[in-house]
């Protein structure tokens, strides 16, 4: 008994000992920095002279910028456009690969590569193809008559003439404030689609055959099926994906950094790139801890709400 009381002691130091760098790389990267930047928030410190501690003087004038009310709201209307749309693709296309099709191992890893692909590299090809004079975007359009070819001396199209007796243009992607967050937000769905279509696939494959099948005898046609089987059995991935969705989305930065940098006028700057910007580029270190911690606390509310309000129609069973 003693042996091997001994044997499992030494089995436990062993185990400790194993994960214990682990624990050491989440205590320095994340736990302490979690805890500093919230004193920082009630500090005022520009990263090279001494901290003066100031209480709550940041959150009330951060509450009183206008920039930081122009990034939240940016950032609620980039969520609302690419968590509802993004979750709707991504399920469209795990449908559509979760049938028998040629080539379905081809689209799956052509559907997922650009969740392999790096952010940033992404962000510039779409900034190529977002671009209002040479980008490939707009010179589809012109060439379909839906814009003029200015760059090639191309006579106006019926339907540019149309556009502009409207009043209406082709867009100026990157450099129109009114559709800058939507080329953006285009630019995110194409590239977090494909991480959603897995999830989505994997709990499609999990829904058993016999249900369907079961209900085919019984007459229920495709629709039917849908939303009698596929939807309530797939409840728990949805709202798994949704709340990663929501998260994400607040999360936006490196898409905004590479493209637009906050412009035209305000109208792509979103929290992430406003806490970038105070902490880096004007020394507020306070401000952007504040900013920071009202972001945590923004997606902590929201996600205690999904899961308090959409987690009663999830269907474990």
């Amino acid at each position: 008994m003693k042996a091997t009381r001994h044997y499992h002691a030494a089995d436990l130091r062993r185990a400790f000992l194993l994960i214990l760098p682990t624990y050491l790389i989440l205590f320095v990267f994340i736990i302490i920095p979690i805890f500093f930047a919230f004193y920082l928030s009630f500090n005022k410190w520009n990263l090279l002279g001494s901290m003066k501690f100031v209480g709550l003087s940041n959150y009330r004038k951060l509450v009183q910028m206008e920039e930081f009310w122009k990034a939240l709201i940016n950032t609620f209307y980039y969520s609302f456009i690419t968590v509802p749309l993004g979750i709707c693709i991504s399920l469209a296309l795990a449908l559509l690969l979760n049938t028998k099709i040629k080539g379905l191992a081809f689209y799956r890893t052509a559907y997922f590569m650009p969740v392999m692909t790096s952010v940033v590299a992404s962000a510039f090809i779409w900034q190529w193809i977002f671009q209002s004079q040479n980008g490939i975007l707009n010179y589809i359009f012109g060439f379909i008559g839906l814009g003029p070819l200015s760059w090639l001396n191309e006579p106006k199209g019926i339907f540019t003439v149309i556009f502009e007796s409207l009043g209406l243009s082709i867009p100026r992607w990157l450099g129109g404030p009114s559709v800058t967050l939507v080329a953006i937000s285009i630019m995110s769905i194409w590239k977090n689609t494909g991480y959603y279509m897995i999830i989505f696939l994997a709990g499609l494959q999990n829904i058993p055959k016999t249900l369907y099948e079961a209900a085919e005898i019984d007459g229920a046609g495709p629709v039917k099926r849908f939303f009698s089987i596929t939807i309530p059995i797939l409840s728990p991935t949805t709202f798994f994906v949704l709340i990663m969705a929501v998260i994400v989305s607040f999360q936006v930065f490196e898409q905004v950094a590479v493209t637009t940098q906050g412009g035209p006028l305000n109208s792509s700057l979103v929290l992430v790139y406003f806490i970038y910007e105070r902490a880096f580029k004007f020394l507020e270190v306070g401000y952007a801890s504040s900013a920071a911690y009202i972001l945590f606390v923004i997606v902590i509310v929201l996600t205690y709400f999904q899961v308090k309000i959409l987690g009663r129609r999830v269907h474990y069973a």
